[in-house]
């Protein structure tokens, strides 16, 4: 199987020049995971031909030089951004986007990477789409995962064994929903999950079985005209998975993300909505139970879960389409608001340690220039300004 076309150096592939019936297939399936509200986002992205915009950004270490290098998702392309260890960061390579994948992560304990993918059960036109698994192929050679973010998972394809990426699969797009820059999926997926399409699922051993189960974040079902609750599914190791029956909340999703947040060992979900944050505490079991305080206000589609002051509890950034906010934890599960920090709107954010102080930095990243943001270790960021790609 070949990689997917790359784009000339420093070149950008216009609109006008993507397929159309790609972006017929993406409001597709972004109409089917997260409504109206969701491609009218998408659609924004891509409405001005002339305008780069990044939809999300991605830290983890491409190249194995133990520095967190940029994947970048934007509303024409992907971009690799390697690091050089001292905040210069160069884009190397640019990719088209193809089609739509949700999750990654080892389900069934061969040690080797399964796919959580939808797909259309009656063709592209007025099909459902149903979640599906898959046994990722053989040339998945890197998988890179944030422990901070356990929810977003991704790998790097080297097709050819030469080194280099010629393709990926990352967690993309505003509705939590990923790509991959193939243009087939999967030939052996089967049946995974019997649910109603979600918005983003976040995978995690949620009930202390040593499996990776799936907290399922539902959004807006459009021919309905509702919301859906959340859904918890668990894993018997094997890839099987059974609905918990839990049905929790009734506000359009967003954003996941996990983390143990009150110090008792537990995987807690944290779940963007349209205002602000929702907290799900874990028994251990599986079992989650609404936290009483909400987080933030508006609409909410970034989660970051990060030691941001270290003091050994995990902190919180959450934000929507043009700033994030500190979120300061008590160490029992009680945040406190703290710095906001803006960004452009053709920007997006990630956070990661990428000054080499070993503190958690934040990342801004536009079309042709970052800002990296130093962390202090005490929970305040400072700006180091704004920087074109080299």
């Amino acid at each position: 199987m070949n990689g997917p076309p790359s784009l000339a150096d420093n070149g950008i592939k216009m609109l006008k020049s993507v397929p159309r019936s790609v972006i017929v297939l993406a409001v597709l399936c972004l109409l089917a995971l997260g409504g109206f509200t969701v491609v009218q986002r998408f659609l924004f992205a891509f409405g001005d031909e002339t305008a780069l915009r990044v939809v999300h950004v991605y830290l983890a270490d491409l190249n194995g030089d133990e520095y967190q290098d940029v994947y970048m998702v934007t509303n024409q392309m992907h971009r690799i951004l390697f690091n050089d260890g001292d905040r210069n960061f160069a884009s190397k390579r640019e990719y088209l986007m193809y089609n739509y994948v949700l999750a990654l992560g080892d389900l069934d304990g061969d040690d080797s990477m399964d796919v959580i993918l939808t797909r259309f059960e009656n063709g592209m036109m007025g099909g459902d789409l149903l979640f599906e698994c898959a046994e990722a192929p053989a040339d998945v050679v890197i998988l890179a995962r944030s422990d901070d973010v356990p929810g977003q998972v991704f790998a790097i394809r080297d097709g050819n064994r030469d080194g280099i990426p010629e393709g990926f699969i990352v967690g993309c797009c505003g509705g939590g929903t990923a790509m991959m820059n193939y243009s087939t999926l999967f030939s052996n997926y089967r049946s995974c999950l019997g649910t109603e399409p979600p918005t983003v699922a976040a995978l995690g051993d949620l009930n202390s079985d040593g499996a990776l189960d799936v907290f399922v974040v539902k959004g807006w079902r459009a021919r309905d005209q509702r919301t859906t609750p959340n859904e918890v599914w668990f894993n018997d190791g094997l890839g099987n998975f059974t609905d918990s029956g839990q049905r929790l909340g009734n506000s359009e999703g967003y954003a996941a993300a996990l983390g143990d947040l009150n110090g008792d060992g537990f995987l807690d979900a944290v779940v963007g909505n349209r205002n602000g944050g929702e907290i799900w505490f874990n028994d251990g079991q599986g079992n989650f139970t609404k936290g009483g305080q909400r987080v933030g206000r508006g609409m909410t589609n970034i989660i970051f879960v990060a030691d941001i002051d270290n003091d050994g509890d995990l902190d919180l950034f959450l934000g929507g389409e043009t700033s994030i906010r500190v979120w300061l934890n008590d160490g029992a599960g009680r945040f406190k608001s703290g710095q906001r920090i803006s960004f452009g709107r053709l920007e997006s954010v990630a956070v990661g340690e990428v000054t080499g102080d070993d503190t958690v930095d934040i990342f801004v990243g536009g079309p042709d220039s970052y800002q990296v943001w130093r962390g202090d270790g005490e929970g305040r960021f400072s700006a180091l300004g704004h920087s074109v790609y080299r």
